[in-house]
């Protein structure tokens, strides 16, 4: 998976817009998100990752038998920002 995916995209722009009303966003908050209902799990959990390690979301996470068990963001970073806006 990488950054360009529409997954990555898709679930960072729900991030964007739901940390604008509550303080932080779980995984299963993301799981449950209308325009995340079509990716799975997996993807999911890969997608959030991603975003976590490159930097464009402030998050916690916690792993498990390789897979992301707990995920909270706290923020879209200003790097996170710019990825959307495409600059």
């Amino acid at each position: 998976m990488q950054l360009s995916d529409p997954c990555v995209r898709n679930i960072l722009i729900y991030l964007k817009e739901a940390l604008q009303n509550k303080p932080s966003v779980s995984f299963n908050d993301v799981m449950a998100a209308p325009v995340c209902r079509k990716y799975s799990v997996s993807e999911i959990g890969k997608a959030l990752e991603l975003l976590r390690k490159n930097g464009l979301v402030k998050a916690s996470s916690r792993f498990g038998c390789s897979e992301l068990l707990e995920f909270t963001a706290t923020a879209v970073t200003e790097k996170g920002r710019q990825f959307l806006t495409g600059s």
